[in-house]
């Protein structure tokens, strides 16, 4: 099974570059997408007719959005999902998605998280976040995939703490050297961030390989996991 994380910046960095990827990449069982709305999301839900899709959109009154969609292929049709809400304004509600595979139940989580403060470093309503996130998959059985834009860097307790709940980080420990591009640099070329994106996987998830794909398509980089 395979699994492709990507915040796709709307669009505005390379749309036609993402549909190709998307194309190139349709053998994909499943897409984790941050920041998708309007153009972007309709050519690609045109693009995956043969998957299920589940989205949720959080729109702020800053003009801030958060939207986040999970396409899951037909294949699978054994599987449920669910949003899981919250009250911080900066914080995407994520998308869980369980599949039952008959010999294996895979739990998904698609998140986003808050873009505040600028720094990617701890806050309490990120620590918060990922303190809910594992108190909720603590309740499900099976395997468990976390991925997503987190907006946080990798020496933050609100990253370290999945560690110490058991999640393997497959950035620390495939030696991933950054998750941004060129796209996000040259915006802020003072404060160039190498981190934001993560995938974290229970030690019963057999990761088969895990990549982090050098492209320009967005300003974050997209993240494929074989398992």
């Amino acid at each position: 099974m395979k699994v492709i994380f990507l915040n796709l910046n709307y669009g505005r960095n390379d749309f036609s570059g993402i549909l190709k990827f998307i194309k190139e990449n349709i053998d994909i069982d499943i897409f984790c997408f941050q920041e998708i709305k309007n153009e972007i999301k309709i050519e690609i839900e045109n693009l995956l007719k043969d998957f299920n899709s589940i989205n949720i959109s959080k729109e702020l009154e800053d003009s801030t959005s958060f939207n986040l969609e999970t396409f899951v292929n037909k294949k699978y049709e054994n599987f449920k999902f669910e949003i899981l809400e919250n009250n911080n304004l900066h914080t995407a509600p994520a998308i869980f998605l369980e599949i039952d595979s008959g010999n294996s139940k895979w739990n998904i989580l698609n998140f986003h998280g808050s873009h505040l403060p600028a720094n990617k470093l701890d806050s309490e309503d990120r620590l918060s976040a990922s303190q809910r996130i594992i108190e909720y998959l603590k309740k499900k059985t099976g395997r468990k995939i976390i991925g997503g834009d987190f907006n946080l860097l990798p020496n933050t307790e609100s990253i370290i703490i999945f560690e110490q709940n058991g999640y393997k980080n497959l950035i620390k420990d495939f030696n991933i050297q950054t998750t941004r591009n060129e796209n996000a640099w040259k915006l802020y070329p003072n404060n160039k961030q190498l981190y934001a994106d993560y995938v974290f996987v229970s030690k019963d998830v057999e990761v088969k390989n895990f990549t982090v794909i050098s492209n320009e398509i967005s300003d974050h980089l997209p993240m494929l996991l074989e398992f």
